[in-house]
């Protein structure tokens, strides 16, 4: 059609259309609204395992995405890290430096450089391990908080399935 060409009457939105779907909207948006206000994030409550499951999801999700597209297109070790870190330490399990850098996917020098940023920027900490050729990492108490809050935060905003 040329940009002379007018579109058929039938195809234009006619205006209680355009109208009802404004409605529609916001009313939805004042539902979300009214939940995230009920609930808020602090006051969901999740259990720290189900926190994880949801995490766990997210991660396996995220690992899932170089099935379907070129694995150098979705590096994002700072994430999987901290995803990683969240739920081995929700579900009790240490973590070794060495399996941190395998769970993102990238280079071991690489992993380790973000290692180091986490570090710093205080959301793990490292302690020996009573192997001294291994490291132990955790997640900081302050970032297990953060998490908690953004997987809940992340659950209610984009209604999210909620793991039984």
């Amino acid at each position: 059609m040329s940009s002379m060409e007018k579109e058929p009457l039938s195809a234009v939105p006619q205006k209680d259309e355009v109208v009802a779907s404004i409605t529609a909207l916001a009313d939805r948006v004042a539902e979300l609204e009214a939940k995230v206000a009920e609930q808020g994030a602090a006051s969901l409550n999740f259990s720290d395992d189900k926190l994880a499951t949801i995490a766990s999801s997210i991660y396996g999700s995220r690992q899932m995405r170089a099935d379907y597209f070129k694995g150098s297109l979705l590096t994002d070790p700072v994430w999987d890290m901290l995803l990683h870190l969240f739920v081995n330490k929700i579900r009790g399990h240490r973590v070794s430096t060495a399996s941190l850098a395998l769970a993102t996917s990238v280079p071991q020098t690489t992993a380790l450089r973000w290692i180091d940023v986490l570090d710093e920027e205080r959301l793990l900490r490292r302690s020996a391990h009573e192997d001294a050729r291994l490291q132990v990492v955790e997640i900081t108490p302050e970032a297990l908080q953060q998490m908690r809050c953004f997987i809940e935060d992340s659950v209610t905003r984009f209604d999210m399935p909620i793991p039984d």
